[in-house]
């Protein structure tokens, strides 16, 4: 296909200028570098990066994709080799008894009846690729292989942005259990105190079972709470490369992010060879759009040249004298001439896998435009409620320790206190929700641009 036969259906680059603008005029994104090859190092937890590293050498999904490499290079190298002439060695000894009014000894009548015929040679055949078919379906070959290749590094970042998400919801799990099991205690204390009440006649008996219902919403929330951390450890093992029941030893504490997001300037110029998935659809294109070019040349002749050279003998004792040698060449060559339509039926087929690889193409550069796009504004407003959650929690908290103060000289009850600590874990329980997304946006901002990757 020709340069412009190719490029006429694809989409011009969007543009991200508006979002990047609106995002930098913030107070929660700042001007930054394209993400590193090694990512996940940058949040400096060294469990998480123990991990990303087993599983970029053990998980299966990866190992498999892997191996579309092997096979993509190797049918390269088979389709590679139709460019050249093919040579073979053949070599038999035919032994067989002559009839005596058969063919050889009617015209050699001295013939042993009992005859065997030596044969060694090299047999050619060499297609001369003068339209380009072979051509074509070897540079096709190479664009699948270099698409496996992009596959692959797609692969490795599904997984490694996976592991780092699952990584960091089982540490804000496990924080979250801990605030639940604090509220459980708080809410069983505050309903164990009415409960004294109600038996010293301080209260009726409709309060205390509002406090019990509590109290059972509360362990109600560990039963969830405990599955969710179990799911998340399961997964963080699968995605290693290892049983789902493999202890994790996680004693880092977890950090908060820094308060601004990095963001490269030069997206819309760069996101297309950043992303492995881009580079590997614009890859399969290529190939593709040589495969046309494969599928036309079957509109001309086909010239071949096949032959032998070697050595022909009927005894033995003569097959290496300069008498046994035999030459053989066969120029050929095949025009169609009627085919019914298949030809021009194959060159439409190859094209319309062509457009719908380029279509497919314009979707995932807009999807990837879009995912970018979003994740700025969803990482605008989610740093942003977190900013203003920490001021809550700490308003909330110097709430608590007035209440407390007043509840030790005398102003006022317990009922109060508990009251005010179970507001304060509520706040502490949304804080690390907020927190969890904060990094869920980060590690999202990182596939969606890429993850490192640079096609060179």
């Amino acid at each position: 296909m020709s340069k412009e036969e190719q490029v006429e259906k694809i989409l011009q680059t969007p543009s991200l200028e508006m979002s990047l603008t609106n995002v930098l005029e913030g107070s929660f994104f700042e001007k930054g570098d394209w993400p590193s090859k090694t990512w996940w190092e940058e949040y400096g937890v060294k469990e998480l990066n123990g991990l990303i590293e087993k599983a970029l050498k053990e998980n299966p999904t990866i190992q498999a994709v892997k191996e579309r490499i092997a096979f993509a290079k190797n049918k390269a190298v088979i389709a590679g080799s139709e460019l050249y002439p093919l040579i073979y060695f053949n070599g038999n000894d035919e032994w067989q008894r002559l009839s005596k009014n058969g063919l050889y000894r009617a015209f050699n009548p001295n013939l042993n009846i009992n005859a065997n015929l030596v044969n060694f040679n090299f047999s050619y055949s060499y297609e001369l690729d003068f339209w380009g078919k072979y051509h074509n379906l070897y540079y096709a070959a190479l664009g699948k292989e270099k698409a496996a290749i992009a596959e692959t590094a797609q692969a490795e970042l599904i997984i490694s942005t996976a592991l780092a998400t699952a990584y960091f919801a089982l540490r804000t799990n496990l924080i979250r259990k801990e605030l639940y099991e604090k509220l459980y205690l708080v809410r069983l204390e505050y309903y164990q105190l009415q409960e004294k009440m109600r038996k010293s006649a301080l209260y009726g008996k409709l309060t205390p079972l509002f406090s019990e219902e509590a109290v059972f919403e509360a362990e109600k929330w560990l039963y969830s709470i405990e599955q969710e951390v179990a799911m998340n450890q399961h997964l963080v093992n699968i995605l290693v490369g290892q049983g789902p029941d493999i202890p994790l030893l996680l004693n880092e504490p977890l950090s908060p992010l820094a308060k601004k997001l990095s963001t490269p300037t030069n997206i819309s110029a760069e996101l297309l060879i950043r992303r492995p998935d881009l580079m590997a659809q614009t890859w399969r294109m290529d190939a593709l759009a040589h495969e046309v070019g494969a599928a036309k040349a079957n509109f001309w002749p086909n010239f071949n040249l096949v032959g032998l050279l070697g050595l022909e003998s009927l005894p033995w004792s003569r097959l290496f004298q300069w008498a046994s040698s035999t030459f053989d060449i066969l120029p050929a060559f095949t025009l169609p001439v009627y085919t019914a339509g298949a030809i021009g039926a194959n060159v439409d087929v190859k094209k319309a896998e062509f457009y719908e690889a380029v279509y497919s193409y314009n979707d995932l550069i807009l999807k990837s435009f879009q995912e970018v796009a979003d994740l700025l504004a969803v990482g605008r407003s989610v740093f942003g409620e977190k900013e203003k959650q920490e001021q809550i929690v700490e308003v909330a908290d110097e709430r608590y320790q007035l209440y407390f103060l007043r509840e030790e000289k005398g102003l006022d009850n317990a009922l109060t206190t508990y009251t005010a600590i179970e507001e304060l874990l509520q706040k502490k329980l949304e804080n690390i929700v907020l927190l969890f997304q904060q990094y869920m946006v980060s590690i999202s901002l990182t596939r969606s641009l890429g993850g490192g990757y640079l096609h060179e």
